[in-house]
């Protein structure tokens, strides 16, 4: 969503996000405590809208690493996920030394195809596209 159809959205609505809604508790002396659903106020939606557009410039980052051969293509499945090296080392049940490894071009094409299944298991993805990603 280009900036402006945001901001857009955001006067007419006064929401960033219409997805983002949390309960709330109420109290009341004569109905005692009552939840509501209902978004968060915009000073939280602002905050919530950076943290995303943080999230994205680093994603693409990452993918230009990947494309410059710095990285392996594990690194930017991990940034999408938002995992962290020991993190995504106990969900592999590896070693944080070797997940490290696999980050860089030369560990990920050495990797034996049942660790690739395990990494495409882990994302949720097919170990074509782990392979081959689809920037």
């Amino acid at each position: 969503m280009s900036e402006e159809n945001a901001n857009i959205e955001q006067a007419e609505n006064g929401l960033l996000y219409k997805y983002n809604r949390e309960m709330f508790y109420h109290f009341d002396r004569e109905k005692g405590y009552t939840r509501e659903i209902d978004y968060q106020i915009s000073e939280n939606q602002t905050i919530i809208k950076q943290s995303w557009d943080a999230a994205e410039q680093r994603l693409e980052g990452v993918r230009q690493r990947i494309i410059a051969g710095r990285l392996s293509p594990i690194a930017y499945y991990m940034e999408k996920a938002l995992m962290e090296v020991p993190i995504l080392a106990a969900y592999m049940e590896m070693s944080k030394w070797r997940i490290r490894w696999h980050l860089t071009p030369k560990g990920f094409k050495n990797l034996k195809p049942e660790i690739l299944e395990k990494y495409a298991s882990v994302f949720g993805i097919p170990v074509e596209e782990m392979k081959h990603p689809n920037f």
